[in-house]
């Protein structure tokens, strides 16, 4: 079952992306979203940092060049802006050296594997849910990363029926969105079921495991 015709995803896209809510990253914007969120910023304000780098620079490559300051003011009043816009440049300019183009291309010129590693190797920082949504966008026919809370978010908006399935939802989202739109669409689901853009915590953020206490010696 597909979204109703006169409810279109594209239309509910729009609606969202003119809200107030926080914007998902885009594409290129997840290796500064685990940068900024390592350095420190809670994930909202995280997200906000990287929507401010967003205006303030025409695309990732002219961030990437711009003085190291210009970056820190535009990440704005966050802890260790300034280390972390150092950081930011430098990862950003290992990916242009090593590709030679901010985009990933490259990820649909291989096997589903092979694209996994690259990403792995490229984003040491991104989580599972980030490379998950990345493979989405650029390599036709991964699996949709959407948690199961995310997908009740889906069934709110109607985009499928009240029992509608990932699979219901994946033909709904490739008939009507190009994989770019579909990808953002889904991280509003699921920052709106969640709080995080990938379905779940950023590792600063992940609870840790309770440990036993070690036996006492007899």
């Amino acid at each position: 079952m597909t979204a109703p015709k006169d409810s279109t995803l594209r239309e509910l896209l729009a609606r969202k992306e003119t809200g107030d809510g926080p914007h998902p990253p885009r594409a290129m914007d997840h290796l500064a979203l685990a940068l900024v969120a390592a350095g420190g910023a809670e994930l909202p304000d995280a997200l906000a940092a990287v929507a401010r780098i967003r205006r303030a620079f025409i695309d990732w490559n002219e961030a990437r060049v711009a003085r190291g300051q210009e970056l820190a003011r535009a990440l704005g009043d966050i802890p260790g802006a300034e280390a972390i816009a150092r950081k930011v440049k430098d990862a950003y300019n290992a990916f242009f050296d090593r590709k030679g183009a901010l985009n990933f291309d490259f990820l649909t010129l291989g096997k589903p594997a092979e694209s996994k590693r690259a990403l792995a190797q490229l984003f040491p920082a991104l989580g599972k849910g980030a490379a998950a949504l990345l493979l989405y966008e650029f390599c036709p026919g991964s699996p949709l990363p959407l948690s199961d809370e995310g997908l009740r978010q889906a069934r709110r908006d109607a985009a499928v029926g009240k029992q509608g399935d990932r699979n219901q939802l994946a033909r709904a989202l490739g008939e009507q969105l190009e994989p770019g739109e579909a990808a953002v669409l889904l991280q509003y689901w699921e920052i709106e079921a969640t709080g995080s853009p990938y379905g779940e915590p950023l590792k600063k953020d992940a609870p840790k495991k309770n440990r036993k206490a070690p036996a006492k010696g007899k």
